[in-house]
């Protein structure tokens, strides 16, 4: 009965957001990216952004590209021209991520994806092996260390990455999960500073159960076990609404390098203490601006979701889409691909607007039927191609 009320809810507040004045600020307000943020801040600013995640790990991992993933890397706030700084000063608050060789369940043996024994504290590849909670250890203390360094305040939160896929028959991977976030909770908790958790809608649901996370952040990877049905379950906290996008790489005609990065929604329907931070303070972003953002997200449910050009539009005039990425165009599919979410708008009886990547621009229009009634549904993901593109909302 809960969950029934909870979706009319969901539903009576979307068609309130729409009816909302067109001031109201529907941008995303929460971004997270690998790439030091300076050269961007302004422009970030001009497109609503209010909280930038950024990066702990024990050491870098240069072979991946991430110079710039770790955000102490880039100064202390003591140092005014540090990125942390330059963030304060211009009002943005920090989502704290640990990531270091989290996208593989070899993380929970001590190794990386090829089996190699990761480095130790001194980041140095010494090929010795290790336990799950050496492991821990070692990680947990690299994000406390950095997390004071770079003036986090205690009560707020550190979101450790579980970025990999993996079924109820992996009793190992979760055994080994398991083992590593009673580590980070304990070590967490002794240090003041509340655990979150990246991942899968399977990891939130082990981990939470097992009182080993106080957030959840779902990934935004459609085909995890159990994401989707952990959405809809509404114990989330952040959910990254979309990965790989990059932004300000286009100056007029000229396509350059920009700064790529994922956008995130908050939940409407949770405390708006997700562990944010800024210089000495805890954050929390506006509860009516994560009530607009979250009340004008749709998922896509049909198969072929076009986009048409306009609202006068035939279905055969779609919506010519292209972003600048790596410093070339790339030409962008003129729909919103299955349980993909866009950003809705205006709308007429039959059509409504629609901001494909969430980029702050919309992009055209589809039929209202392509989409879910609210954000708080999410459609499970269909891993047959033909019948996934076949597929329409029921």
């Amino acid at each position: 009965m809960f969950l029934y009320l909870k979706l009319v809810l969901i539903i009576a507040f979307a068609s309130l957001a729409l009816a909302r004045p067109v001031s109201a600020e529907t941008r995303v307000a929460i971004i997270d990216t690998a790439y030091d943020t300076r050269p961007y801040l302004d422009r970030l600013q001009e497109r609503g952004v209010t909280v930038i995640g950024r990066y702990y790990a024990r050491c870098d991992q240069p072979e991946y590209g991430l110079t710039e993933k770790r955000l102490i890397n880039q100064g202390r706030p003591s140092d005014p021209n540090s990125e942390t700084a330059q963030m304060f000063a211009k009002g943005f608050a920090v989502l704290s991520v640990y990531q270091y060789y989290s996208n593989t369940p070899n993380k929970f043996r001590g190794q990386n994806r090829d089996g190699t024994a990761l480095p130790d504290a001194n980041c140095n590849w010494t090929g010795v092996g290790r336990s799950v909670e050496e492991e821990a250890e070692l990680d947990v203390q690299a994000a406390i260390f950095q997390a004071q360094a770079l003036g986090q305040p205690r009560g707020t939160a550190i979101y450790f990455g579980v970025d990999f896929n993996f079924t109820e028959s992996d009793t190992e991977t979760i055994e080994g999960m398991t083992r590593y976030f009673r580590v980070i909770k304990s070590r967490m908790d002794a240090a003041g500073f509340r655990t979150g958790a990246y991942g899968s809608g399977h990891a939130h649901q082990i981990l939470r159960n097992a009182g080993l996370i106080e957030y959840s952040w779902i990934s935004a990877s459609r085909a995890f076990s159990r994401t989707s049905a952990f959405h809809r379950s509404g114990d989330w906290h952040l959910f990254q609404n979309q990965v790989d996008r990059e932004w300000f790489g286009g100056r007029g005609s000229v396509c350059q390098r920009g700064l790529p990065l994922d956008t995130n929604v908050q939940n409407m329907f949770q405390p708006a203490d997700v562990g944010l931070w800024r210089a000495g303070e805890r954050y929390f972003v506006d509860e009516g601006r994560t009530f607009d953002i979250f009340a004008t997200r749709r998922f896509a449910c049909d198969g072929d979701a076009v986009v048409r050009r306009d609202k006068g539009s035939s279905s055969s005039e779609v919506a010519q889409m292209s972003a600048c990425k790596a410093g070339q165009v790339k030409r962008l599919s003129p729909k919103i691909d299955f349980a993909n979410a866009a950003r809705v708008g205006e709308a007429t009886d039959t059509l409504i607007e629609v901001d494909v990547d969430d980029d702050g621009e919309f992009d055209g229009w589809t039929h209202h039927s392509n989409l879910t009634a609210h954000f708080g549904f999410k459609p499970d993901w269909i891993f047959e191609t033909a019948r996934r593109n076949a597929t329409s909302c029921e």
